[in-house]
């Protein structure tokens, strides 16, 4: 993701990292982990806290790890958890037993209909089929009623990258039944990961469509040797837990006035299913005086289009 358009980066003065980020009202965002090594990140996050000194920039870290939390904490920052990230083991998955038998029906369905799975580089595929896979995220779109969401959440445009792989469910005749894009393999670190943000249009066109199209990626991903896969994390979604207080709270009331538009929680409670491990995802910040810019900020980085309009109807509170 550090490498779709529109991100700004950092290098650290160790050479042997970068922070991706978007500045948005005076304040730069960076987009997960510093990449680099281990050893690197760490001298990292102190490296952009300083460059967004020397700029008058607010820094923050979003959808960050534990390690980066526990760096910004030597230098005094906060955080707190925005989202879990979805990890399915694959060198033992075979999809047997109770918990798998929504999966396993929707595999047996897709073969019954003639449904088959490819996982191919879409920028090499024909122009009518991809012209079918821009038809139905714009579908997407539309039912949404909002505009689509960028930062975290791919499109059409970052999966016609020639280095990332994306799944097509196809019927007999060659139409377009599902596609889930943005199929990353993480090289080096043994797993794959699956971005399922845009899965849910396949369920209007296979029954059961995102089951069968996260069950055959990850099978792709095992024959090709991953030893795991990401869902990834849904932005204001995590599982139950302790009663959330201040922020936390706050992020919650923004993650259900969001929830009928673009169904983060929806998606989350959907991954259940595939039995993941979770890790925890987080907002990293220096002081609780920076929230609401940081908040302008990451509401301008995932919807820069939206206007006012938007706003108003995502937030406004139901008639009772």
């Amino acid at each position: 993701m550090t490498t779709w358009p529109d991100n700004s980066y950092f290098y650290a003065s160790s050479g042997q990292s970068y922070v991706a980020y978007r500045a948005h009202a005076g304040v730069a965002v960076a987009l997960g982990d510093p990449v680099g090594g281990l050893a690197a990140r760490d001298g990292a996050v102190v490296d952009f806290a300083d460059m967004c000194d020397r700029t008058a920039l607010i820094p923050c870290f979003f959808s960050a790890t534990e390690r980066v939390a526990q760096a910004a904490a030597a230098l005094g920052w906060k955080h707190v958890q925005v989202a879990e990230d979805t990890v399915i083991g694959l060198e033992q998955l075979e999809f047997r037993g109770k918990p798998w038998q929504d999966v396993r029906t929707a595999l047996n369905r897709a073969k019954k209909e003639g449904v088959t799975y490819r996982l191919v580089t879409l920028a090499e595929e024909p122009r009518a089929l991809v012209g079918q896979v821009r038809a139905l995220s714009e579908e997407w779109v539309g039912d949404m009623g909002l505009p689509e969401m960028g930062f975290t959440l791919g499109g059409v445009d970052e999966a016609l990258d020639p280095h990332v792989l994306v799944g097509l469910a196809q019927d007999g005749t060659g139409a377009l039944q599902g596609v889930t894009p943005g199929c990353r393999l993480r090289r080096g670190l043994g797993g794959q990961r699956l971005d399922a943000g845009c899965d849910a249009p396949a369920a209007g066109r296979l029954p059961a469509g995102v089951e069968f199209l996260i069950a055959s990626s990850c099978l792709a991903f095992q024959e090709r040797g991953a030893s795991f896969a990401s869902l990834s994390g849904a932005p204001l979604a995590r599982t139950a837990g302790a009663t959330p207080a201040g922020l936390e709270r706050f992020l919650d009331q923004l993650g259900q006035s969001m929830e009928p538009y673009y169904g983060f929680r929806s998606l989350h409670a959907f991954k259940t299913k595939f039995q993941p491990r979770y890790e925890p995802m987080y907002l990293i910040y220096r002081d609780e005086a920076d929230l609401p810019r940081i908040g302008i900020a990451l509401t301008r980085a995932y919807m820069p289009q939206a206007g006012p309009r938007d706003f108003l109807k995502a937030f406004a509170r139901p008639k009772s």
